[in-house]
């Protein structure tokens, strides 16, 4: 790979990720995005605060702009060390509530040791008909999520793929390609198809699909120890952060 791996260059493609399918302003405190058509989703609709000098005037003006489109205001970590002693107080004063995360960051970095599924037919989705989006409502997130991935399904660089078993949807994963950085995001196996491999072989098949588009880095992060289990059997190991992850909301 040409480029050596910067945890400041992969932190910047995540904080900047959701561009994808929603709107993003640069703001003097950091990013903002919001997506009125999806105002369910805190993935389409929160703040990033990057500066911290002067905290108390960049969350007022976070909660000014998201009252103003009826959207609960949201900040979402900046990925920075140290930065909740510099936030917490004051997003107490100003009644957000505050949740930890336990986001662990992955980078792929050594061969997989995962199979393919003999019985999973795995290929790209490029529009999600009845059957998939009623599966996402009711199995994966929900109608907001399906919102997400519509939108995301217009940028030619989002990769959606899609497992089958009998031409019916077990299992899904996605690949975002940017400058230098690819994430993988949307792991999901249906429960009534686990405990088969699907998910190990989505992961398989996801890390050599990547191969063929790109020589990008490629990461992801997990906060559940199934998941975390089959990552690292796909080829993919632990970063080492200096971070907290966290989301801060208020319910107007």
């Amino acid at each position: 790979m040409a480029i050596p791996f910067n945890m400041n260059r992969m932190k910047d493609t995540e904080l900047h990720y959701p561009q994808r399918f929603a709107n993003m302003q640069q703001k003097d405190f950091g990013l903002i995005f919001w997506n009125e058509g999806n105002k369910a989703s805190l993935e389409s609709n929160h703040a990033v605060i990057t500066d911290h000098i002067g905290i108390e005037s960049s969350i007022r003006n976070i909660e000014s702009f998201y009252k103003g489109k009826g959207i609960n205001p949201c900040i979402y970590s900046s990925l920075k060390s140290g930065e909740l002693e510099k936030v917490s107080e004051a997003l107490t004063n100003h009644d957000f509530e505050l949740e930890l995360k336990s986001h662990e960051y992955f980078l792929h970095d050594h061969e997989s040791s995962l199979k393919p599924a003999e019985d999973l037919v795995i290929r790209r989705i490029k529009k999600l008909d009845i059957d998939i989006m009623e599966t996402i409502a009711l199995e994966y997130g929900g109608d907001w999520t399906i919102k997400v991935v519509q939108r995301h399904l217009l940028h030619p660089s989002y990769h959606l793929l899609g497992g089958f078993h009998d031409t019916e949807l077990a299992s899904l994963a996605s690949i975002s390609v940017f400058a230098g950085y690819s994430r993988v995001s949307d792991v999901f196996t249906r429960e009534k198809f686990r405990g088969k491999g699907y998910a190990g072989a989505m992961i398989h098949h996801l890390v050599n699909y990547h191969r063929g588009l790109s020589d990008n880095h490629l990461y992801l992060f997990s906060d559940h120890p199934e998941t975390t289990r089959i990552f690292l059997k796909g080829g993919f190991s632990p970063l080492n952060q200096d971070f907290q992850t966290w989301v801060a909301i208020k319910h107007l």
